[in-house]
């Protein structure tokens, strides 16, 4: 019997609205109750998921940031994390200055352009000598945005070149053009094995239902992997099933086949 569930979550568990189905809350409801532990893995930030937990809570663990930041729900406290070094993050801002880049805290995704840094949530803006300092032990996640995919590329082989302590990847949001930053050391894989490791689980007794081919490395690991009939091509070819599409409660269909 499986004895933990991992679900990817923008467009795996929540639709088009950024919601979750109610009969989907009701189904990871039941499967707790039975001693299933239900876990997220994402590249949002730590209270961008929590906030969907607050009028029905069910979650017990999530990997957020990419897996630079694991946390436990119940218990309200850090399982792993891995902030960037302050090496990175400074040279990352020499290197491109005049783009905008996030910096991604576990409350906050904050915006510096030209050494200035937006809060939008609290609303204000702070010199980037300021900024750092209160949080430069907090970043887990840089996002630099370019203006061309071509800008872009070659800023990826620039960076790969230089051999710094971090990973990155490309992404592609509708002509925003990004290369995402992290420690070498954070990516899902490993944050999901940090939580088996502290719940006795192998991964052989884990489900993993994604969409995309970030999924791939947990679906790789695990005992079961499940692809959404919205994700990559490439994540269908490797998971061991597929479900119906994110818009049609794939999640829930997985967990009342599986569970």
């Amino acid at each position: 019997m499986y004895k933990l569930l991992v679900s990817d979550f923008d467009g795996t568990l929540i639709d088009s609205d950024e919601a979750i189905p109610l009969s989907t809350m009701v189904e990871i409801d039941r499967i707790r109750r039975g001693g299933v532990k239900f876990v997220i893995a994402t590249s949002r930030i730590l209270k961008a998921v929590l906030d969907y937990n607050r009028d029905f809570p069910f979650l017990d663990y999530v990997i957020s940031c990419d897996g630079a930041y694991v946390y436990d729900v119940v218990h309200r406290k850090a399982v792993w994390k891995k902030p960037l070094g302050a090496a990175v993050i400074k040279k990352i801002r020499k290197l491109y200055c005049k783009n905008p880049i996030y910096f991604c805290t576990i409350q906050e995704s904050y915006l510096c352009h030209d050494d200035v840094v937006f809060s939008e949530v609290k609303r204000r803006r702070m010199a980037i000598d300021f900024f750092y300092e209160m949080y430069k032990d907090h970043i887990y996640k840089m996002e630099i945005k370019f203006s061309t995919k071509k800008e872009r590329d070659s800023a990826f082989s620039e960076l790969n070149e230089l051999a710094m302590k971090a990973n990155f990847s490309k992404i592609d949001k509708k002509k925003d053009y990004r290369i995402i930053v992290m420690s070498k050391d954070a990516h899902k894989a490993l944050g999901l094995e940090k939580i088996c490791k502290k719940e006795h689980v192998s991964l052989k007794d884990v489900v993993c239902v994604g969409d995309s081919d970030d999924d791939i490395p947990i679906f790789l690991s695990v005992g079961k992997s499940v692809a959404v009939s919205n994700g990559s091509r490439k994540a269908k070819k490797i998971a061991s099933m597929q479900t119906s599409s994110n818009e049609t409660k794939g999640v829930e269909k997985a967990i009342k086949k599986l569970f």
